[in-house]
């Protein structure tokens, strides 16, 4: 009995410090995106061979164009509309689902431990006016009805040994892109001269200006409020986690917004 335990406990020891790669989906300025993977190991010469995963977006005509390169790779993107989903029986049919795959070749990287890299960037194109961006799960049933070829997935030799999925789910807190802040301009208004800095910030957000400030709200990527604060300039910021941020400054009845990193 105490072997077996053991065993259970070694197995389970050993799958929650797999070596993987967690996908993660952030704004990039504009109505532009960027998907980037996430490691939780140290990796030296890393044969990248294909890389994939699927975008839930709210159907309509939205397009995604102008897909980056990863390492001088091309990248190609499907669209599945809803309307075909549900043919096949899968979907709601509130959601078209944007496939999108690096065919298999040979791309050697090295990285750190907790290291971030860029997959690819993309344009959204006739973006939705609300809603979100979504990576569609491997467990879906939509992805289940698809024989898989929807699923994410992150195929490398890491050990010069064998080619395997490295895909370790999706980041928390990166799931999502909100689409009625993403196309939020980063501005300074000339008019009433009002500033957010620094940027990228590390404990304290800061709002120049000569009016009067009547709150200033932090919204995270999931368009969540992670911090609120009234009548003040000076916003504390060290509690919040490294990652992409979307300012709200209320003034005088009005309002400005700025992308802002945490770094």
């Amino acid at each position: 009995m105490k072997n077996i335990t053991y065993i259970l406990i070694v197995i389970l020891f050993n799958s929650l410090n797999a070596q993987n790669y967690g996908f993660g989906i952030i704004p990039n300025g504009g109505n532009s995106a960027l998907v980037q993977a996430t490691t939780n190991f140290n990796g030296n010469n890393v044969d990248v061979s294909d890389v994939g995963f699927a975008l839930l977006i709210p159907t309509g005509n939205t397009t995604l164009t102008n897909l980056s390169t990863f390492n001088g790779r091309v990248w190609t993107v499907t669209k599945i509309t809803a309307s075909q989903l549900t043919s096949l029986s899968l979907g709601d049919g509130s959601k078209d689902l944007f496939v999108l795959n690096l065919a298999p070749g040979q791309s050697i990287i090295s990285h750190g431990i907790g290291t971030s890299f860029d997959l690819v960037s993309f344009d959204i194109i006739n973006p939705p006016n609300s809603g979100n961006a979504e990576f569609l799960d491997n467990n879906d049933a939509i992805a289940i009805g698809l024989g898989g070829v929807a699923n994410s997935f992150f195929n490398a030799n890491i050990d010069e040994t064998t080619t395997q999925d490295y895909f370790g789910g999706i980041v928390p807190g990166e799931e999502n892109i909100v689409f009625d802040t993403l196309g939020v301009p980063e501005i300074t208004i000339s008019k009433n001269d009002i500033k957010i800095y620094p940027n990228p910030f590390s404990d304290v957000i800061m709002i120049e200006t000569d009016v009067e400030v009547i709150s200033v709200q932090i919204f995270d990527t999931n368009g969540r409020i992670v911090l609120s604060h009234k009548n003040s300039k000076v916003i504390p910021a060290k509690s919040l986690a490294n990652g992409n941020y979307l300012v709200k400054v209320n003034y005088n009845g009005d309002y400005i917004s700025k992308k802002i990193i945490k770094k």
